[in-house]
């Protein structure tokens, strides 16, 4: 991960732990024919953990799955426009944070995001940090 070269030694070993703990308590599972290798998950979990820097945390606590397809995937959604009428449409995806317990992503998008050092959107930072988000808005709910 070029990136982690830029972090502060004690940062690097923060993430490290985070790192080793995130792959410990999750479950991987490739799609469309994707064979899951230790790089595809290290890679994922390098940036899942970033987020978690300097964070009290308990590693993403609704989450259970990270799916990952060789590329753009598509899922059928509905939406009732009212008077009875539903649209049905396909959308084109590359990832999706869900509350349900998964995050599915698309390796494509991981890979290059990874190599773009910063430089475009990052699928991986964009889909945990809305489960960060969604976490911060629960515990508020709870004060």
């Amino acid at each position: 991960m070029p990136f982690l070269i830029w972090l502060p030694e004690q940062d690097q070993r923060e993430l490290e732990g985070h790192i080793q703990v995130f792959l410990a308590e999750k479950n991987f599972e490739g799609c469309g024919g994707l064979e899951m290798t230790e790089e595809i998950k290290i890679c994922i979990a390098a940036q899942a953990c970033l987020l978690l820097l300097h964070r009290n945390t308990d590693y993403y606590p609704s989450l259970r799955s990270i799916v990952v397809y060789p590329g753009g995937y598509f899922v059928q959604t509905s939406r009732h426009l009212g008077a009875g009428v539903v649209e049905e449409t396909r959308q084109a995806r590359l990832g999706q944070a869900s509350q349900h317990g998964a995050v599915v992503l698309a390796w494509d998008a991981v890979r290059k995001a990874t190599s773009d050092l910063g430089l475009g959107p990052n699928i991986v930072l964009h889909e945990f940090a809305e489960l960060l988000g969604s976490i911060d808005h629960n515990l508020r709910g709870l004060r």
